[in-house]
């Protein structure tokens, strides 16, 4: 019998940004304790392939190996902070990613590369899924941060998990380096400014 398998396709910033928004997530846990996504390494979600058979998904996912290779490189830049609200007054707070013609663009075609159909809201989740309460102690904190921080994404990377696994762990399945020559945005020396924590 095959198992099944989750698969999560992800952008993964450079060290110095899983850095710092691990000090955005430490100094959030010191004013409302743990929460779920406290050790989650800083990422940007693109798609979550639940329930698959890894033969079939294995084999699609190598399909696609030749169009993500074209893909350039892309500078993104945090600017700032917002929210998601969810259901049964939950949030998630989250580095915002500034959308430009040229990010927009680059957006559009990984989506058109991955089969994606849904819309995409590029985002670093700094704090998920909390209640009310917590996020009323926290956003405060986040709400008028002017941090600007540019950074290079080069490849995509996809980790899969065990579908009913008794204790699932995300594990490395493949990599995709962006080696495309066009690019689609340049560094804005403005843009380097940093502000500190609270």
């Amino acid at each position: 019998m095959t198992s099944y398998a989750d698969y999560l396709f992800l952008l993964s910033p450079p060290e110095p940004v899983k850095e710092l928004v691990d000090k955005y997530k430490k100094a959030s846990a010191k004013h409302i304790g743990n929460f779920k996504s406290m050790e989650s390494p800083a990422h940007i979600s693109v798609m979550h392939a639940e329930r698959q058979k890894p033969y079939f998904a294995e084999h699609t996912i190598a399909r696609m190996q030749q169009a993500l290779h074209m893909m350039p490189p892309v500078l993104l830049h945090i600017d700032g902070f917002k929210y998601f609200a969810h259901l049964h007054s939950r949030y998630t707070i989250y580095a915002h990613i500034r959308i430009t013609p040229a990010v927009d663009a680059w957006f559009t075609l990984l989506r058109k590369n991955l089969g994606i159909k849904k819309m995409l809201v590029p985002h670093i989740t700094v704090v998920r899924d909390i209640p009310e309460a917590d996020f009323n102690t926290l956003w405060p904190h986040f709400r008028h941060k002017k941090l600007v921080e540019p950074f290079w994404i080069s490849e995509l990377k996809i980790v899969k998990r065990e579908t009913f696994g008794g204790s699932p762990k995300w594990e490395p399945c493949k990599t995709f380096r962006f080696r495309g020559i066009k690019g689609f945005e340049t560094v804005d020396a403005e843009d380097k400014k940093q502000i500190g924590l609270f």
